[in-house]
């Protein structure tokens, strides 16, 4: 059921509604969601993962985490906590939002129902969603939409006004609206185009992952957010319920509305390296994760970062020698898995602009670091 906040303890301006995620207000509002929109509940598990515990101390690196606008980060080691740290006003309960960290959450989930013959990468989005024929995404197929490689007409630019992503935002309550914006959501989506041959060139795009999360829905026949709580969420041992955030009109913004804490996303990374299986449920199948690690076509984003790396089913892929797998979403949110030493890297941030190359290359070199 759809939460709508009673008397949250900080009303935004409407200037506040377009700036709530740069610093400094991200400094409060990414860990304050539920408390200024409509949020819906991701259910825990009545048996929760207990996290056996092998602490050291890393007080060398904590001048490095503060110069990351660090809320919170989390490092296991062959499935045990061996740092943890919280700063900004964040605890163990506190539910920090994931940005597009949520993306790759989409693509665990999916992974199931391509695993289990409910739904065919092969086919195309216009096959599964009778509402998105007559949009550019009508003949994407549903892996070139996971690979992040539907040709469609889309910017990503997030302080460009007249950007799709800021309708995105606006459309999903995310900013102040304009008279003229779509209503909710799945009223935009269909409105997308096509530019080009789908299959060719990667092209970040946040639509993707609510038209997947769309297609989702209308092959279970389920809510998103159950889908999560019943596949996802409870699975894992998750202790804490997540949230999610949703239009006025009740749909999900999946490509980035998750929060959760820090301990509870770290089960994501360690179900990963265990093969797919947490306390005992198989949640990813390996030859789904045998086909992500083998990664897709090769972003031109941020060459510098992860130079030669590759993208598959909502997920990053290293060229290192290790082939780490990892999330990312803006801001600094990271889950980070290394197969090799067996480790899995949580962060939490606040860092003032969505995206930065310098803070990029900073995250990748810590989390090697600490990997190590």
């Amino acid at each position: 059921m759809i939460s709508f906040p009673k008397n949250p303890p900080r009303q935004l301006s409407q200037e506040e509604w377009d700036l709530w995620q740069e610093g400094p207000l991200n400094r409060w509002a990414l860990q304050h969601v539920a408390e200024f929109m409509p949020t819906d509940e991701i259910l825990p598990s009545p048996n929760p993962h207990v996290w056996p515990e092998a602490l050291i101390e890393r007080d060398e690196i904590l001048e490095e985490l503060l110069d990351l606008s660090t809320d919170g980060l989390l490092v296991i080691k062959e499935g045990r906590i061996v740092y943890e740290k919280y700063l900004n006003g964040m605890t163990r309960e506190t539910r920090h939002l994931l940005q597009s960290v949520s993306k790759s959450i989409l693509g665990i989930l999916l992974g199931q129902f391509i695993s289990e013959g409910l739904i065919d990468p092969a086919k195309s989005v216009g096959y599964y969603l009778p509402k998105m024929r007559d949009s550019g995404y009508s003949d994407a197929t549903v892996q070139n939409v996971l690979d992040m490689c539907a040709g469609v007409k889309f910017s990503e630019e997030y302080h460009d006004p007249d950007s799709e992503i800021q309708v995105i935002d606006r459309v999903a309550g995310w900013r102040s609206g304009k008279d003229d914006d779509p209503a909710g959501l799945r009223a935009f989506l269909p409105l997308i185009t096509k530019e080009r041959q789908h299959g060719t060139q990667f092209q970040y795009c946040s639509a993707n992952t609510d038209v997947l999360a769309w297609l989702l829905e209308e092959v279970a026949g389920k809510p998103y957010v159950d889908l999560l709580s019943e596949r996802i969420w409870k699975p894992l041992g998750a202790k804490y319920s997540a949230n999610m955030t949703m239009d006025d009109y009740g749909s999900p913004l999946a490509n980035g509305g998750i929060s959760t804490t820090l301990r509870d996303l770290a089960l994501v990374g360690q179900m990963i390296l265990n093969g797919g299986v947490m306390n005992d449920h198989q949640i990813a199948t390996p030859g789904w994760l045998l086909d992500t690690m083998g990664g897709g076509l090769i972003p031109d984003t941020m060459p510098e970062v992860h130079p030669g790396g590759t993208y598959r089913n909502q997920f990053w892929i290293t060229n290192g020698t290790h082939k780490e797998i990892y999330c990312v979403g803006i801001y600094g949110q990271y889950i980070w898995i290394d197969p090799v030493t067996q480790t899995v890297i949580v962060k939490f941030s606040s860092i003032p602009i969505a995206t930065s190359v310098e803070h990029s290359i900073k995250h990748v070199k810590l989390f090697k670091a600490l990997s190590s």
